[in-house]
């Protein structure tokens, strides 16, 4: 009787100590993973640039509008930026040639739009064509007026 008494008394100690007192809460944890794809993106497309040039001036001719647009990255991811072409260039309808530059080579992202300007200058004593005998023309029919920004990551 002494065994049964002892075995019921052990068991019930067993048990009392494994199972949590009636209305307790439960509390698991868990993971939460997460994948992230690092990139970039325009935030704001370039405006386009402009240059007035007039025949054969004597001085260079800086940009008459500058053209802006902002990139948003990642934060932490490095980029680059670089123009097609390398900068120099020569407007095929008109026959002038120009360069154009970038603010800044590139950055590393912040999560927040950051800000860039294309500038430009075009080299003095340059004669031009127009496609007819008129007193001024522009580039609207140049087939090589677009121009490409790279944002590399």
């Amino acid at each position: 009787m002494k065994r049964i008494a002892l075995a019921s008394a052990l068991a019930a100690s067993l048990l009392a100590a494994t199972l949590p007192a009636h209305g307790a809460p439960l509390t698991p944890t868990f993971d939460v993973n997460i994948g992230l794809t690092t990139g970039c993106m325009i935030a704001t497309a370039p405006g386009p640039v402009a240059f007035t040039y007039v025949f054969d001036q004597g001085t260079a001719q800086p940009l008459d509008a500058n053209g802006t647009f902002a990139v948003r990255c990642s934060k932490n991811l490095t980029y680059t930026l670089a123009l097609d072409g390398g900068g120099s260039y020569t407007d095929n309808a008109t026959d002038l040639a120009y360069t154009l530059a970038l603010s800044a080579a590139g950055a590393v992202g912040s999560g927040a739009a950051q800000g860039y300007t294309v500038t430009g200058s075009m080299a003095a004593n340059q004669s031009g064509t127009c496609a007819a005998s008129v007193p001024s023309c522009n580039n609207s029919a140049s087939t090589n007026k677009t121009r490409t920004i790279t944002v590399a990551y």
